[in-house]
């Protein structure tokens, strides 16, 4: 695969970048309701040619991004995981939470997930995860696994500090499952909803995604007061209500763990 350079003409730069999109996209059809694909599958998918599609296919193998298979089938490579290591090594949103979702469970005594999610592709993902070792539940996050933008605090907290264009094309795209979840039958009332959410300085919603659970998240921010992720906790309903007037002190700690966070990443 050639790569640009500040050397490359322009009307190169943007056809090789477009290129590259392209090549990119086909790492975006591997799911996990679709781990497997053929170079005719991924093509017929695409809209590309097949020979098109196999050249993308075979650029991808060459960097282990995929490893082909039997019958003709990919799958995702071993260069994903390395790129993973990385990833837990060196990102400094991943450092910090860490230190702070063991502050933020010790509250509950063992009953409760911590999570540091990103905003991702119009979703949200969990890029990190502190788990008690004797967690009497499961929770729908899993590192790795997208989102969706619209249930759940660890993804409202994210959703609410997006910006203006995002949002519109947000309920463009997805205005009927926003108004499903309870955000607005139309864009003025998503807005207003969005305006409320930013109102908080720590959200808490009860069983949106998994039934019986509880989850208390605050926004995280980068550089330019961009939202970058969320930071909090998923605990059981019962350890929420145990928790009786402490409830509004766990959250106000959560929120500070995330002012810290956001603070502490402006510095680096």
């Amino acid at each position: 695969m050639a790569y640009a350079t500040r050397d490359t003409p322009a009307h190169e730069r943007i056809s090789k970048v477009a290129t590259a999109d392209k090549v990119l996209s086909v790492l975006g059809l591997f799911t996990m309701e679709t781990p497997e694909w053929t170079v005719d599958e991924a093509a017929a998918a695409l809209d590309l040619k097949t020979s098109t599609a196999y050249q993308y296919f075979r650029s991808l193998i060459e960097f282990g991004l995929l490893v082909g298979g039997s019958g003709g089938r990919s799958s995702v490579g071993p260069a994903v995981i390395s790129l993973d290591r990385i990833t837990r090594r060196h990102d400094g949103l991943i450092a910090l939470g860490r230190a702070a979702m063991g502050r933020l469970v010790t509250p509950f005594d063992g009953e409760a997930v911590g999570l540091l999610c990103r905003s991702f592709r119009m979703q949200v993902m969990c890029i990190d995860e502190f788990v008690p070792a004797s967690l009497p539940f499961a929770i729908s996050y899993e590192r790795g696994r997208p989102m969706p933008l619209f249930r759940g605090a660890a993804s409202k907290a994210i959703l609410a500090h997006l910006g203006a264009r995002i949002t519109r094309r947000l309920w463009d795209r997805q205005g009927e499952q926003i108004t499903a979840a309870g955000l607005g039958a139309d864009w003025s009332a998503f807005k207003r909803s969005l305006r409320q959410l930013r109102s908080r300085a720590a959200l808490v919603t009860h069983g949106e995604l998994d039934e019986g659970l509880v989850g208390i998240s605050a926004p995280v921010f980068g550089s330019e007061g961009l939202v970058m992720g969320s930071v909090g906790v998923v605990t059981t309903e019962a350890a929420y209500v145990r928790l009786g007037a402490r409830a509004g002190e766990v959250e106000a700690t959560v929120a500070a763990e995330a002012q810290s966070m956001s603070e502490r990443l402006l510095q680096t």
